[in-house]
């Protein structure tokens, strides 16, 4: 995570991931390359108005934090030009700002950081405009499957060990599908693949956990709050376009239900 690309509008969502992405950085002796993408709709004062704000910023970093800042100015889509900005930077984490749950509660439910959810080929790290910079101590994986390969917890793994944090792995059953044969199941194997984890991982601390329930998401709220979690971590699957049609994405749909941040991993 030496390399962390930090898209911005300027807006206080931009200004907690960019404080989120110094503190990483001074952890890790990482640099911080610093974007804004500039639509089409915008006047060439508006341009130029952004540049400076960019620079001024990047400038302000580098004066306080002594951390190695790089700005540019991209044009287009931002979606896009995100995708661009990873590969022409070599990132290794993309940290972004997020409405979190205060978008659900005002029934907003478009957002950039959502669309790059999903399509970024390096985790990205969701911040909510409601949450506060916490070195975090506790660090709750979701998995889905018990095939999920070790290395797809890697970044996780990474941010236990610049933290010194803990781990919980976490496996949910819904209580309306197959539940006695599944809840069985399920908590028989999320105590092996912890093992397995552990087996890999001997350096950083790692529990299992096993959740049961009618609603995902309210379940998985509650065991954040009563459990001081302080970042949730979900592996994000290529689906095909019926998948995405009926199912749509669980990772997006938390980025907007939870106040923590959220990492989502592309597998």
């Amino acid at each position: 995570m030496k390399k962390i690309l930090v898209p911005t509008d300027f807006s206080k969502n931009a200004e907690k991931a960019l404080n989120y992405a110094v503190q990483l950085a001074k952890k890790t002796d990482g640099e911080i390359f610093l974007m804004h993408t500039v639509e089409s709709k915008l006047t060439e004062e508006d341009a130029l108005n952004a540049r400076d704000k960019l620079t001024e910023t990047a400038k302000s970093i580098q004066e306080i934090s002594n951390i190695i800042v790089t700005e540019k100015i991209f044009y287009g889509i931002p979606l896009y030009a995100i995708e661009d900005a990873i590969k022409l930077f070599e990132i290794d984490l993309v940290v972004m700002g997020t409405l979190g749950n205060a978008a659900f509660k005002e029934k907003i439910f478009g957002s950039k950081t959502a669309s790059v959810i999903g399509q970024s080929p390096v985790p990205v790290l969701a911040i909510p405009l409601l949450g506060e910079w916490k070195a975090p101590n506790k660090i709750l994986v979701a998995i889905n499957s018990f095939n999920e390969k070790e290395a797809h917890l890697l970044p996780a793994i990474k941010l236990c060990r610049i933290f010194s944090a803990a781990l919980q792995v976490f496996i949910f059953t819904d209580t309306d599908d197959d539940y006695v044969e599944d809840y069985a199941e399920h908590e028989k194997n999320i105590i092996l693949y912890r093992d397995k984890l552990k087996a890999v991982y001997q350096d950083v601390e790692i529990h299992a956990v096993h959740l049961a329930g009618k609603r995902f998401t309210e379940n998985v709220k509650n065991w954040i709050a009563s459990n001081s979690i302080d970042i949730m971590v979900m592996l994000t699957h290529k689906k095909n376009i019926i998948e995405k049609l009926f199912t749509g994405s669980m990772t997006k749909k938390m980025s907007y239900h939870i106040d923590i941040p959220l990492m989502a991993i592309p597998v």
